[in-house]
């Protein structure tokens, strides 16, 4: 007999049922979404989940307390049924939904309310009636799909066809239609314009609009461009080779231009996260890029979604990561090879962790890289030394605001509150806003508790006796920093805050 099949994809749960009578229940234990009899995945990296429940009379309960979870579902939910099924939906209000007749399709918002093939449930009924039909759609082009009335090669309209019957064109997908976009080992002017055009329409990859922007910087203008692996690569061109096609698609989909490092490349086991991001996961390592660091243990303190959220876990060794730039999400990916010392430890975020261990929490090191791979498109670092090398040692030295705009793609004060009297108030304001705040130290520190020229995050502020309470970036271990304003005054130049 089929059994219910579960997996996660691109944040997407997805459970799919057999053609036979399933019993289908969820549960949240611990942060962990639980499919009864058929798996278990990190509520953290689950957007959303899509239940296709397929043929049979099958029963169907989101109610996670009454199944015996801790924690209520809080994912926007969709479920599919076939026609003329008789199934049962419980919701965790504690209300049922009847899906009977022809093929229907309910969602469950995150705040519970839901909708039936588009209309609103109240539950004045103990069952919804059957919505008015809808309109029946635009009859489709003679032509086909979008692929074959708007791709002129004739391989890539095929495939494209193909890969498109699901309405999606998703990384896998675009991963093969650039492979496969040349003869001869050259990719021509008609295959090259296929491919813009393909890319120029967003609307073909629904939600996931890091592939298409990968596959942007694959066949337009990057640049990130101009090398890859340290020798020369250049953008994509009628003529251009095979070759240079898969070495694009090596280095914006597969991570392979790993950046110059001091070290050894070793692939690291363990988890991008347990049990979420927190900034005590933070130890920089032998690079001066405390800014970055510190940056990113103050938002995953303040906003810790930022962080999860700014990972796509691929499933196969890679993480695309997503940045900002002028607001707007950038993306670029790595895969999970990081550079060691001779021993086989983290030289650089995370130092001292062993690449063997399994209980490796991968997602400062990974960030850190990612934003070295993302310094090649020359926008990270302005006109600070080392702007568009891939290499560790160019993001050296740093603006604790450019990092918090990279990374939550928020606005920043730049230098804007020199620390002083005046600006205490700025401070505890942007606190008790919740605001992401970096303190830069002076090259001489009053303070022998505090590092010179260096960046620190802050990590709580007592009202009662005026404390604010910092964190090097080094780690916990070096200890937590807690001062009066006056002795901030006496150790730190300015702080840089989210607006």
């Amino acid at each position: 007999m089929m059994a219910v099949t579960g997996s996660l994809k691109y944040g997407v749960l997805n459970i799919t049922g057999s053609k036979y009578a399933d019993t289908v229940n969820f549960a949240q234990v611990n942060g962990n979404i639980i499919v009864v009899g058929v798996g278990s995945w990190s509520a953290g990296q689950v957007n959303s989940i899509v239940i296709d429940l397929k043929k049979g009379a099958d029963t169907l309960s989101l109610n996670s307390i009454a199944n015996g979870g801790w924690e209520a579902l809080a994912e926007y939910t969709t479920v599919k049924t076939a026609k003329n099924d008789n199934d049962l939906v419980h919701l965790a209000n504690g209300h049922d939904v009847s899906l009977n007749g022809s093929a229907k399709t309910l969602i469950i918002a995150s705040d519970g309310s839901a909708t039936l093939n588009g209309q609103a449930l109240s539950w004045n009924t103990p069952t919804p009636p059957t919505p008015t039909p809808p309109a029946p759609p635009t009859p489709p082009s003679p032509s086909g799909n979008w692929f074959d009335s708007h791709v002129v090669d004739t391989a890539l309209r095929d495939l494209g066809h193909n890969l498109y019957t699901d309405g999606l064109i998703d990384r896998n997908d675009m991963i093969s239609l650039l492979r496969n976009a040349e003869d001869g080992n050259v990719v021509d002017a008609t295959e090259l314009t296929d491919l813009r055009a393909i890319t120029a329409n967003t609307s073909l990859f629904g939600s996931f609009d890091y592939v298409w922007k990968l596959s942007n910087d694959v066949v337009s203008a990057n640049t990130a461009n101009a090398k890859y692996q340290g020798t020369t690569l250049g953008n994509l061109t009628a003529g251009s080779s095979g070759t240079q096609m898969d070495n694009l698609v090596n280095k914006w989909f597969l991570g392979l231009d790993r950046p110059t490092a001091d070290g050894t490349y070793r692939q690291f086991a363990g988890q991008l996260f347990f049990n979420g991001a927190t900034y005590s996961d933070i130890h920089q390592g032998s690079l001066g890029d405390c800014y970055f660091v510190a940056s990113l243990g103050e938002v995953a303190l303040k906003n810790q979604a930022a962080i999860t959220n700014m990972f796509i876990v691929n499933g196969d060794g890679t993480y695309t990561v997503r940045f900002y730039h002028n607001n707007v999400a950038d993306y670029v990916t790595v895969d999970s090879y990081l550079p060691t010392n001779s021993g086989g430890s983290l030289m650089y975020a995370n130092r001292g962790a062993y690449y063997a261990s399994a209980s490796n929490e991968l997602w400062t090191a990974l960030a850190e890289k990612a934003y070295v791979q993302m310094n090649e498109a020359g926008w990270t670092r302005g006109s600070l030394t080392g702007t568009g090398q891939n290499a560790y040692a160019a993001i050296e030295g740093g603006y604790i605001y450019a990092a918090l705009t990279h990374i939550t793609g928020q606005s920043t004060t730049a230098f804007a509150y020199t620390v002083g009297a005046s600006s205490f108030t700025t401070f505890v304001d942007a606190y008790n806003q919740g605001k992401s705040i970096g303190f830069a130290s002076k090259s001489t520190p009053a303070s022998n508790q505090v590092v010179g020229n260096h960046a620190y995050a802050v990590v709580g502020y007592n009202a009662t006796n005026q404390t604010v309470t910092l964190f090097n970036p080094w780690g916990v271990e070096y200890g937590l920093v807690t001062m009066t304003w006056a002795e901030i005054q006496g150790s730190f130049q300015y702080f840089d805050r989210t607006v």
